[in-house]
């Protein structure tokens, strides 16, 4: 295919040779260039950009692992490989929603595991990113549709249905975005929930414990003529003194929590 080399503008051809090109369909008088990406998990999601150049009655599809150009023959066969690749990412997103389907079943059930926010905030992430290379991937290929409907040859219904799968992958992942936005407002309402039950405890504790902490630093001053002090049972009656505050000041803390 070394007239491709020849043929191709040299700017093009740097686009086609790079992994990580955006998706873009390019028309030029004697070829079209359809740059399109995918989505794939690999430890880390990545994206895949593949590109095909189209010469009159030829299907060339650049394979960059052996920089080299192979003759697809037919537009069927790009057709074939372009819908293996949106089949792959329709089972990716799809066990994406099953795993955010998953987390909400246990953040339901109050079941969610300590690395709950760095999940939520990977998954929103790569959602986010996968749906922003579909959106790219739907524009170009609708462009590439319109473009070649003249074509006698070129198998409309086939890319119409890869556009569809497209188009409703694009959806899920933003089905998926608006749970897991659902997800984060109810954790966050949770934490809120549970940091004011501990806030009131610790008001209610401080509340009865501060009088008495009062008391004790009073009697305990090293001074003369302390109340009490000359007595034979005065440590009893600052201990009763002492018992009998905390539980006015419990009583008087439920009467106001009763009447509010």
């Amino acid at each position: 295919m070394k007239h491709l080399y020849d043929k191709i503008d040299s700017f093009y051809l740097s686009d086609i040779k790079n992994p990580a090109h955006p998706p873009i369909f390019i028309e030029e008088e004697s070829y079209d260039i359809l740059i399109i990406a995918f989505p794939y998990i690999d430890e880390a999601l990545k994206i895949e950009s593949l590109a095909f150049v189209f010469d009159q009655k030829s299907w060339y599809y650049f394979d960059k692992s052996k920089d080299e150009f192979d003759h697809f023959v037919t537009m069927q066969k790009v057709y074939e490989f372009i819908n293996e690749k949106t089949n792959q990412t329709m089972k990716m997103v799809a066990k994406l929603h099953d795993g955010v389907d998953l987390m909400e079943e246990k953040l339901y059930e109050n079941d969610v595991a300590s690395n709950f926010m760095h999940y939520w905030l990977t998954n929103k992430k790569d959602l986010s990113r996968i749906n922003r290379v579909l959106n790219l991937d739907l524009e170009v290929l609708n462009s590439f549709i319109l473009s070649y409907l003249k074509e006698e040859d070129f198998l409309a219904i086939h890319f119409k249905d890869v556009f569809e799968h497209m188009n409703r992958t694009s959806r899920s992942t933003l089905l998926a975005i608006d749970k897991l936005n659902n997800l984060y407002s109810f954790y966050m309402s949770r934490s809120n929930e549970k940091m004011n039950k501990t806030i009131y405890l610790l008001t209610i504790f401080s509340g009865i414990f501060l009088p008495l902490n009062l008391m004790v630093g009073y009697f305990g001053m090293n001074t003369q003529g302390l109340p009490l002090s000359g007595m034979a049972h005065a440590s009893m009656w600052v201990t009763l003194m002492l018992f009998g505050c905390a539980v006015g000041m419990g009583l008087t803390i439920w009467w106001f929590k009763k009447r509010l």
